[in-house]
């Protein structure tokens, strides 16, 4: 039995005859491994020792397992002790148990699979992190989801399963952000960052750490954000080491190493140093670059997570192999391989064969490094590129090149002994060049399909790309439409009002209450039609008419009106934008018949008639006109038009598909003296 699993049956014992094991829990541990590394520094050890006298006075069992949970993160995440993380996870197994807690039992999960991923056991982690996602749906614990979700888009990021931890990260963050979670949503974008390095996409990557660290930078500098803003720092010295703006990286590598040391994370730590040997590897400065490689690599070692390791022990091997020193490259590669064999790992499997292959052809033994560069080949994509074909046909040649010389001799050889085996060995030769032609002809044909579909490829992804963008134009049309709609009808009403206002005002009392009746209808149906783009003709010369029956109550009777509609419009199925056409009949109300003499009706008529796909709308007034509208007003319905025509005018342009054309015409009509008889506006209203 393992000795965790069997100190976690006596800590179940213990718990079992009312014993207290809580305390021996955390103090039953192996402190001679403990301090064979370097000390924990006094702000980790501040917040253990927070954790632990909180835990002593806490009676509440529930209450226990948060703060198991607390201290099972530190110990694994900033302290890198995994053996006290593992019993911090099993208290919280423990306590969840005795009081049948399903939350309790879910929580345990949780840890128990960020430990399995801290360790290296990624399947583990898996199963475990799945079981803590189904119970968080089932709670309904968008908080619990986000975090398992999180968690477990690394795991998949470690195995190589990059889409698939893309797609997660993107479902934690969107939780995270309806939550306001802002520790949440800096993880998750630092993950993606992590994955955007992963493809070589330096510039998105650098993007997302810098939205990580702003959110970093937001919360309260506890150990929690020191520690996620020092692995944000790690990460954007990758990124710039990449980019080859190495004096950037070394300045971040030297921030996170001293908030390493100083909070003891010596994981972090680690990570740090092994990137300062890169960015040394890449200033050619080798044996510079095997120094940290090797601090890092002590550390990795010495702690008990496993994850990095594999990493680690590459940029070992690979920096040996730079020196030539190909027995030690050898050493550490072959180790590389045995860990990712045994994790699972596919980004460590991809990087030791492609090192390999790199070390055994720098030792001219082609027949290997082709082996190991055809499983490198074959783990990094299923189908090859240009590039891998091109390497494999370099180390082909040379393998083949090598075998034809050793033909060749023998030939020689055997030619001097007996002739006919010399005959038999050129037959031998033929049939090689055969087939190498055959391969040849097979290559080229792989080439060109290859080509083709890469070809196809770019075109579906230029395609797609339309596609999107042309939906995302006509979803900011709809919310600019909507945007204007909802500025257009609180100016109505408020018109309206200002005429009831108007009626109180005049001691007119009755007429204003049925003003108030026809208007509590009127906004009925501006209400209705509120939240939708288009509405019916036949509906909005409903409303229309309210408008008017509202207006010829005010004017007493002095207003009269009327539709003409062609026959041929099918008023039910013909759609355009609601209270189009309500600002031009309130203007012609407002700047020309209300000006006219008491003793004179005032007429306004609506004609619609329906031309190609368009609907041309006309409102004739015989008001006084815009000049005389000028003289009394001082106001012109051309030099400054009103909130409700501008509006309009914007809304019609939105649906004006070509954004050309004239689409409001105003006229001013007069009769043989040249003398102002009203106004008429002509309105093109695009359909569909």
């Amino acid at each position: 039995m393992e000795p965790r699993r069997f100190l976690f049956s006596l800590i179940l014992v213990l718990w079992l005859l009312n014993l207290p094991f809580c305390c021996w829990v955390v103090k039953a541990v192996p402190v001679k491994k403990a301090q064979s590394l370097q000390q924990v520094s006094p702000l980790a050890q501040a917040e253990v020792d927070s954790l632990k006298a909180l835990l002593s006075i806490t009676n509440k069992e529930a209450a226990k397992i948060d703060m198991y949970g607390q201290l099972c993160f530190t110990y694994a995440s900033t302290i890198g002790n995994l053996d006290l993380a593992y019993q911090y996870a099993d208290s919280i197994q423990i306590v969840a148990s005795h009081l049948k807690s399903k939350a309790g039992v879910a929580a345990a999960h949780y840890y128990y699979g960020m430990l399995a991923r801290f360790n290296g056991k990624f399947t583990e982690a898996i199963q475990h992190l799945n079981q803590y996602l189904n119970f968080c749906q089932t709670s309904q614990d968008s908080v619990g989801q986000a975090n398992g979700l999180f968690q477990l888009a690394v795991v998949h990021h470690e195995l190589g399963n990059y889409d698939k931890s893309l797609e997660i990260s993107y479902r934690a963050k969107k939780l995270y952000e309806k939550r306001g979670n802002f520790f949440g949503v800096a993880r998750v974008c630092m993950n993606i960052g992590n994955l955007f390095t992963s493809v070589k996409k330096w510039e998105d990557a650098i993007l997302m750490y810098n939205q990580s660290l702003t959110n970093f930078n937001r919360l309260k500098p506890d150990l929690n954000a020191k520690m996620g803003k020092l692995r944000v720092l790690v990460n954007l010295g990758n990124a710039y080491t990449e980019t080859k703006q190495y004096n950037r990286a070394r300045n971040f590598y030297k921030q996170s190493l001293r908030i390493s040391y100083a909070i003891g994370s010596k994981r972090t730590a680690a990570t740090t140093l092994s990137n300062i040997g890169e960015v040394f590897s890449a200033l050619k400065q080798y044996d510079s670059a095997l120094v940290y490689h090797r601090r890092a690599l002590t550390i990795r070692e010495q702690a008990s997570q496993k994850d990095k390791l594999g990493a680690n022990l590459i940029l070992v091997g690979e920096t040996y192999l730079f020196l030539k020193d190909y027995s030690q490259a050898t050493h550490y590669l072959q180790r590389a391989l045995q860990l990712g064999n045994e994790f699972g790992a596919k980004p460590i499997l991809r990087d030791a064969y492609l090192k390999l292959s790199g070390l055994y052809s720098g030792q001219q033994n082609f027949e290997k490094a082709l082996a190991y560069h055809q499983l490198y080949a074959a783990l990094k994509d299923s189908v090859l590129n240009e590039e891998t074909t091109k390497q494999l046909s370099e180390l082909q040649t040379k393998y083949e090149t090598e075998e034809k010389d050793k033909q060749i001799a023998i030939l020689a050889k055997e030619k001097l002994v007996q002739q006919k085996e010399a005959q038999r060995q050129a037959l031998q030769q033929k049939a090689l060049v055969g087939g190498i032609v055959l391969v040849s002809v097979i290559g080229l044909l792989l080439i060109f399909l290859l080509r083709q579909r890469l070809k196809n490829q770019k075109i579906l992804m230029a395609k797609n790309q339309e596609i999107k963008e042309s939906n995302l134009k006509r979803q900011m049309s709809e919310l600019e439409m909507k945007a204007l709609r909802a500025q257009m009808n609180p100016h109505f009403i408020f018109n309206c009002m200002n005429s009831i206002n108007r009626l109180i005002l005049d001691g007119d009392a009755d007429c204003a209450s049925r003003y108030l009746v026809k208007l509590s209808k009127l906004i009925r149906l501006i209400l209705e039609n509120s939240e939708k783009t288009s509405v019916s003709l036949e509906n909005e010369l409903t409303m229309l008419d309210a408008y008017l029956q509202l207006e010829s109550l005010r004017f007493k009777g002095r207003i009269g009106y009327e539709f003409r509609v062609e026959d041929a419009i099918d008023q039910e199925n013909t759609f355009l934008p609601p209270m189009v056409l309500q600002p031009f009949v309130e203007n012609a109300i407002w700047h020309g018949l209300m000006h006219k003499e008491k003793n004179e009706p005032g007429f306004i008529r609506i004609s619609i008639e329906e031309k190609a796909d368009r609907l041309t709308c006309v409102i004739e007034d015989n008001g006084v006109g815009r000049e005389m509208a000028t003289i009394l007003e001082k106001k012109s319905i051309i030099g400054r038009k009103s909130m409700g025509l501008q509006i309009t005018e914007e809304r019609l342009r939105l649906l004006n598909k070509d954004k050309s054309g004239e689409l409001i015409h105003i006229t001013d009509l007069k009769n043989s003296l040249n003398q102002a008889v009203g106004t008429r506006v002509d309105i093109d209203v695009p359909l569909g």
